[in-house]
């Protein structure tokens, strides 16, 4: 299951998500860095533990296969999925909100639900 779960995992999504949503204090760079060494120390924990060249263990041609297939079309899910995100939270931000800002927020909620529904599907996990 770890490995199936490191095996989707792609840095250019999360540095996307980083780039996009997170405050750019030392404190929060510093977490999104120990979390991406940590990724990285549990793949390297998998592999020895497994005596696997490839953290798909096993399966390794059945996820590369797959892998090829979902990212041309999740990948573009996920960026929007950010762009939806950074929306939403400047709206949260605004006071006093014109009924076109309220309609424009329950739109990008009803998206980032999709968006959500989009990547879960995509990646066969329950979301």
């Amino acid at each position: 299951l770890i490995g199936m779960i490191l095996s989707k995992t792609d840095f250019s999504i999360a540095q996307n998500y980083d780039e996009q949503l997170v405050d750019k204090t030392e404190e929060l760079i510093a977490l999104g860095n120990e979390v991406r060494d940590k990724l990285v120390q549990t793949r390297q924990a998998v592999l020895a533990v497994t005596q696997s060249n490839k953290v798909s263990g096993s399966h390794v041609a059945l996820v590369s296969s797959s892998t090829t297939i979902r990212h041309p079309y999740v990948d573009p899910i996920n960026v929007f999925q950010a762009e939806l995100l950074k929306r939403l939270r400047a709206l949260e931000k605004e006071d006093n909100m014109s009924t076109e800002k309220l309609a424009e927020k329950e739109v990008l909620k009803n998206a980032l639900a999709v968006s959500i529904k989009g990547v879960a599907a995509g990646m066969r996990n329950s979301g």
